[in-house]
């Protein structure tokens, strides 16, 4: 009888065991953090009022470097507080004629938001070096709850060959085209939520946790911003450390960037000159 006990308790223990293992390796990061309200992840990441640089990965090949800023100060005209973030970066490809990586997209943006996360506009600009291009795009919250406003362009060899103003009168071009032209939104890189990049239908849901997880090999306690686009099944997940600084960004289309904290940039400019 105690030996047929002692076997079960065995069984017993390698079951739940197994079933720990299994919760800590396996489960998604987010199933072990407690849910909070995102507000309180917005604060710290908009006090940190600082700026740092990722390596940005395309299914764990690096395709180039970003660097994200965010955080918030008071407006000089209405004197109320406002909301930044910005980031800027390029888009490599490695070269084997030439043995190098060569930039084939250089993209910036600048966007603001009022205490409580209302969007207040933004500027989104682009470069591709090998084509000469150059496009940008501007938006501002429209007067009384209206639309946007939102105008933009795009220059090839320095010449305007292309553009638009959503207060010109008899203008219907959409704003998705301007970076259409440059292999974005949904011909090139989709982006969840942004309807292809028109400014006037971005649309987030947002979920916020806080806890461990394991990165970069070592347990860290961190926050966990989780962004969904409506009517579209696609995430992104951004890690941020208690002091609100961007550890790691991923989203469900392959890319993701890791801050030169975690993984020194060198490491991946090894490994892509390995390959």
């Amino acid at each position: 009888m105690r030996l047929r006990l002692l076997s079960i308790a065995i069984v017993l223990f390698w079951m739940g065991s197994v079933a720990w293992l299994s919760a800590v390796v396996w489960a998604p990061p987010g199933s072990r953090m407690t849910r909070i309200d995102p507000r309180e992840v917005f604060s710290v990441l908009f006090g940190w009022n600082e700026s740092t640089t990722m390596t940005l990965l395309e299914n764990g090949t690096r395709r180039g470097q970003v660097t994200v800023n965010a955080g918030s100060g008071e407006d000089e005209e209405s004197g109320e507080i406002q909301r930044f973030f910005s980031v800027s970066g390029s888009f490599e490809r490695y070269d084997e004629r030439s043995s190098a990586n060569q930039v084939e997209l250089f993209l910036k943006g600048t966007f603001t938001f009022s205490e409580a996360m209302e969007s207040r506009g933004g500027l989104m600009a682009a470069r591709v070096p090998g084509k000469d291009l150059r496009a940008e795009m501007e938006f501002k919250r429209g007067a009384a709850g209206g639309k946007p406003l939102v105008r933009g362009k795009v220059e090839m060899t320095g010449r305007e060959i292309f553009s638009f103003d959503s207060e010109a009168e008899g203008t219907t071009t959409n704003p998705a085209a301007l970076f259409s032209m440059l292999g974005a939104g949904a011909g090139g890189l989709p982006i969840p939520g942004m309807g292809a990049l028109d400014p006037s239908a971005i649309q987030f849901t947002t979920e916020a946790r806080v806890g461990s997880f394991h990165l970069a090999g070592r347990e860290m306690r961190a926050y966990l911003l989780t962004f969904r686009g409506e009517g579209d099944s696609s995430e992104v997940r951004v890690f941020l450390s208690e002091a609100g600084e961007p550890l790691r960004i991923e989203t469900d289309l392959g890319f993701e960037a890791v801050s030169e904290i975690l993984v020194p940039l060198d490491a991946y400019k090894r490994k892509s000159s390995e390959n």
